[in-house]
């Protein structure tokens, strides 16, 4: 579904707010490489440019890579190659960088394989996001289209596999503008709600959401959303 979601994921993307604090934390100190995996439409990669000799970019959606070489093009930003890879690929062409981000992108089914993947290209620091709390979806919007949603772990979970890998990860936070925030008409509630579960949703679902929309029963509880910053450095190991 992220070939759907490429274009709207590509409006806002490069003027986020998130992309440039998760840039802010990152230590660039003796640092020349980087490794942007699920780098998305490549807004990190294209805000880290100028700080970086070189930069890898892997997503496993061609439209996505598609948008992340526009961005590159219209930024500047000549030091990128962006490929197209998935976590369960082979990665004995991925090449080991100073950095590697992976952003937003840990939702899936075997963690620790992942991050034993991301770490074996992690020459310095790791730097993840992972979302706080279970679900990207209110709970009430779930309700009214009559719609389970596995909620999956959050953060805290993250941080356990990475000590019980024996790292020692530290830990911030970055409050970044939500997708499903205030919509002002039915309508834009409808896309922004079929945004974040995944660009799926049945004519009956859209029309329960419409009627929601126009009840007593909506009002927007969240315009952000919190994301946990963690970083792992290859030193810290216990």
């Amino acid at each position: 579904h992220w070939d759907k979601k490429a274009p709207s994921f590509n409006e806002g993307v490069m003027k986020s707010a998130y992309a440039r604090e998760f840039i802010d934390k990152v230590d660039f100190t003796g640092v020349s490489t980087l490794l942007d995996f699920a780098c998305g439409a490549g807004a990190l990669s294209v805000l880290a440019a100028d700080k970086l000799e070189r930069i890898y970019g892997f997503d496993f959606s061609p439209k996505m890579l598609e948008f992340a070489e526009k961005n590159a093009q219209a930024y500047g930003a000549k030091n990128i190659k962006f490929a197209q890879k998935a976590f369960e690929d082979d990665w004995s062409d991925v090449p080991a960088c100073d950095v590697v981000f992976a952003s937003r992108c840990l939702e899936v089914d075997d963690l620790k394989t992942a991050l034993n993947k991301l770490l074996s290209k992690t020459k310095k620091s790791l730097y993840i996001t992972f979302k706080v709390g279970g679900s990207f979806v209110d709970g009430e919007i779930l309700d009214a289209i009559g719609r389970e949603v596995e909620q999956k772990p959050d953060f805290v979970y993250l941080l356990n596999i990475l000590f019980q890998m024996g790292y020692l990860p530290s830990l911030s936070y970055i409050k970044a503008q939500c997708h499903g925030g205030g919509a002002k008409s039915a309508e834009e509630f409808v896309q922004k709600t079929r945004w974040m579960l995944g660009g799926e949703l049945s004519g009956t679902e859209e029309a329960r959401l419409a009627e929601y929309f126009n009840s007593d029963k909506y009002e927007p509880k969240r315009d952000f959303m919190h994301w946990a910053f963690v970083r792992v450095d290859k030193t810290d190991e216990l």
